[in-house]
């Protein structure tokens, strides 16, 4: 494996929109001072566990979240995560519809990473993490 797991790594196809939401959600796992094998066991619990799209994590609730990231050991930013992950996810399904969405209507990548730190709790390191295996290709791809 490489310095840094990856959405290859993660088995995403990050041109995809089920690829493009499943590595935005590692993402911000990632983008915490946490090390990355727990972000990455952490994520797969979520996956596996039916948090496939933002409206399930928007829908789960705090409780519920808390609770996931608990048992994928992403402990000492249970609370803070568990508070974020469903308003970033509301803010992108308010704002974009989806995470495809979301990079396919941003003209470059420079607009998609000053979305991506318009997010509560989404900085640099975090936007950085995501652009590093999001295609060129696909930004600003929409047909619209």
């Amino acid at each position: 494996m490489s310095e840094h797991i990856s959405s290859e790594d993660l088995g995403l196809d990050a041109t995809t929109d089920a690829g493009l939401f499943g590595w935005f959600l590692a993402s911000l796992l990632f983008g915490r001072p946490i090390q990355q094998e727990v972000a990455a066991q952490t994520w797969r619990l979520l996956i596996e566990d039916g948090f496939t799209t933002p409206e399930a994590i928007v829908s789960a609730g705090v409780g519920k979240l808390d609770r996931e990231l608990w048992e994928g050991k992403y402990r000492r930013l249970v609370g803070v995560m568990a508070a974020e992950l469903p308003d970033v996810m509301a803010t992108v399904v308010g704002s974009y519809g989806s995470v495809g969405n979301l990079v396919r209507t941003s003209a470059n990548a420079a607009e998609l990473d000053r979305r991506l730190q318009s997010f509560k709790g989404v900085g640099p390191k975090t936007a950085e993490i995501f652009l590093r295996d999001v295609p060129n290709s696909v930004i600003g791809s929409s047909t619209d």
